[in-house]
């Protein structure tokens, strides 16, 4: 019974995968956050094609990204920051996405920091 108990705590609380919206992608929460990405992630990297996605259809499904001219040809978008107890983040976690010379998604990674 106590291990029921411990397993559904447990669950409980853990977030839930929800399908991938772009509209809620795009919400901004406090503080600049994105509360609904880290739960949409997972699907949109398991049921979305983004390798071979154009940039500007990149922008049409995700909306701008969280950075601007890297030289590496990196867009990322910030999935969320953890911050302690002053205004610099100590984690957080980002989707980034290479673009190759014709600007078409080459490859792409999840990145905790």
């Amino acid at each position: 019974m106590l291990l029921l108990f411990l397993w559904s705590v447990v669950n409980g609380c853990s977030k839930q995968e929800t399908k991938f919206d772009r509209h809620q992608w795009a919400v901004v929460g406090d503080l600049g956050s994105f509360p609904y990405r880290e739960q949409m992630l997972g699907d949109l990297a398991k049921h979305h094609q983004l390798k071979g996605l154009t940039y500007t259809q990149l922008l049409d499904s995700l909306g701008e990204p969280s950075n601007y001219g890297e030289p590496d040809g990196t867009i990322r978008y910030l999935i969320f920051e953890g911050f302690g107890s002053d205004i610099d983040p100590e984690h957080g976690k980002t989707l980034d996405l290479t673009l190759g010379t014709d600007s078409v998604v080459t490859s792409y990674k999840v990145t905790e920091w």
